[in-house]
């Protein structure tokens, strides 16, 4: 549902579906299934989902 809402979902969508913890807890997986456009959007926007701020 999270690579759904991400890929398709309007702003409303974000805040009525998504949990940032839980976001963020999957984001390994999901920045996979991603486009790169996609992933790049989300990770420039929220810098906790950039892969070196899990390390």
């Amino acid at each position: 549902m999270y690579r759904v809402v991400l890929l398709n979902g309007r702003y409303e969508d974000y805040i009525r579906y998504l949990d940032a913890d839980q976001l963020v807890a999957r984001w390994p997986i999901l920045r996979k299934m991603l486009g790169r456009g996609v992933r790049s959007a989300w990770e420039n926007r929220f810098t906790q989902l950039r892969p070196a701020a899990a390390a």
